[in-house]
């Protein structure tokens, strides 16, 4: 085991520690409990919310998948891949805000909410918080496994280790501090990628000579390294299909989309609103030209996602090489905390107290998210440990799925007034399938694309369909959506009177 290394990644799990305790003692001081722990009382500043974000979204693809890419496809990829951040820019302003101002008038505290408060169907409730469940827990443990396999190629732990304390710190951690606990650890995690970035950037392009001698390496190994659409066919269609799936449709992630209830004021919302897809575009340029870099200073790797570990080690002495290895772990760990919260809540609150009981009291949701979000860490220990042969259909399906069937009925339920709740089901439904169908069976189906591009627009059509051709929304619905706070409230103080 390589010491110089591991002591900087170990020093990064105790760092959550005083963190999580922070987050604890302020959860408990609180009064809204179940509002505390699930969304850290709406109190995140501009600072912890932009990092948050984009830890949430930032998995450690992020990182080594983005450099993996870049150094099979060339150029072309890191500037397909850079199309994602305008696309970020327009989920964020259409999405990100309204879905914020709606989030905060009716006082929601989980993704499902919306879903339960625009749909009014329990029906519609359910689907999307067992396929938040189920996919979601899959995902996860692909994380897990991703980040712990290339860590133990690089430092020599074993894989079991890392996958135990890995499991082990960020349950414990996001069990009891709650989203602040997350959060806060997002911000300290999505600091450590992106100064550790920026310095791997400099040290490797001074030790090659800057970009120029890349592209002149590059051109004597293969020219279409240089080009559109390159020697894998990374064309323009692919290339606005990355950008729908990774800037666009990210917003109606549960673990990315339930970040926008938590912030603050208007000011913290509108800098996260333009600084964080700034970020953003630093990680992807950055670690697109680590690949690039990689390419031409291992241009017969056997394994293209090694070739970022494989830069750090070889180029960063071993303490600092083992704090860069430290941002593709925090990225896993900032994803994965994300991800705990949003299925603890669809369970404790969505599942449980909508279906079972419904009479559970804030402090009861409030304990029983810490007793959900532990077991949901348990149960990713445990299948990462021995991943069963079906888990990898259901993580190929998990985020692209969601997203082809979340999208439509999240943005088009914050705009249109006409959506209903069989178009809601149906666009659900239907695009879950035709990605389903379009990705594993018809490759046919994707046109050439991403299969989430065309599922998505079978969503659209089904869901306008449906929004003519069923029933219109209660008024209920169009107050609460489309009101003013007065009416609102108004609203609400009605509902709570007692009928007779």
């Amino acid at each position: 085991m390589r010491w110089d290394v591991a002591i900087p990644i170990l020093f990064l799990f105790a760092a959550m520690v005083p963190i999580a305790y922070y987050a604890y003692t302020r959860n408990r001081a609180g009064e809204d409990k179940t509002s505390g722990y699930y969304l850290g009382g709406r109190s995140l500043g501009p600072w912890v919310l932009i990092f948050t974000v984009l830890a949430s979204a930032a998995s450690a693809g992020t990182f080594i998948g983005t450099s993996g890419l870049a150094y099979a496809e060339g150029y072309g990829w890191v500037w397909g891949a850079m199309m994602q951040v305008p696309a970020g820019i327009l989920a964020l302003g259409l999405v990100g805000k309204k879905y914020a101002i709606v989030a905060r008038k009716l006082r929601m505290i989980t993704f499902t909410d919306f879903f339960k408060e625009r749909y009014e169907s329990g029906a519609v409730t359910f689907l999307t918080a067992t396929c938040m469940v189920i996919f979601l827990v899959a995902y996860m443990v692909a994380q897990f496994v991703g980040g712990a396999r290339v860590l133990e190629s690089i430092t020599g732990i074993d894989y079991w280790i890392l996958v135990v304390v890995f499991a082990g710190v960020v349950a414990l951690y996001t069990a009891f501090g709650g989203f602040l606990a997350a959060a806060f650890t997002d911000a300290a995690q999505g600091i450590v990628m992106l100064l550790g970035g920026v310095a791997l950037w400099v040290v490797v392009l001074t030790a090659v000579g800057g970009m120029t001698e890349v592209e002149a390496g590059q051109r004597e190994l293969d020219p279409e390294l240089l080009v559109l659409p390159g020697s894998s066919g990374f064309d323009l269609p692919m290339m606005i299909s990355y950008a729908v799936m990774f800037g666009l449709l990210l917003a109606a992630l549960p673990h990315v989309a339930v970040r926008a209830m938590s912030y603050r004021d208007s000011a913290a919302l509108h800098k996260a609103l333009w600084v964080g897809p700034a970020i953003m575009a630093i990680f992807t340029l950055g670690f697109g030209a680590m690949g690039l870099i990689g390419r031409l200073l291992y241009p017969d790797a056997d394994l293209a996602d090694l070739v970022l570990p494989t830069l750090i080690i070889e180029h960063l002495p071993g303490p600092l090489a083992g704090a860069m290895l430290a941002a593709p772990l925090a990225a896993v760990m900032s994803t994965v905390d994300s991800m705990i919260l949003v299925v603890s809540a669809a369970i404790v609150r969505d599942l449980w107290g909508g279906f079972v009981n419904p009479r559970m009291t804030d402090q009861m949701q409030s304990r029983a998210g810490t007793w959900a979000s532990l077991g949901i860490g348990a149960l990713v220990l445990v299948l990462a440990l021995r991943p069963p042969d079906f888990l990898q259909h259901v993580i190929n399906f998990a985020i692209g799925g969601l997203e082809a069937g979340l999208f439509v009925p999240l943005v088009l339920g914050l705009y249109w007034k006409r959506g209903n709740a069989l178009g809601a089901m149906l666009s659900l439904l239907g695009g879950m399938t035709y990605y389903l169908l379009a990705a594993n069976f018809v490759p046919a189906l994707a046109l050439g694309m991403m299969p989430v591009l065309m599922a998505t627009v079978c969503s659209v059509v089904l869901y306008l369909l449906a929004g003519y051709l069923g029933p219109r929304p209660s008024r209920r619905v169009l107050v609460k959506f489309w009101g003013t706070q007065d009416a609102i409230d108004e609203l609400s103080a009605r509902e709570r009177q007692p009928v007779g």
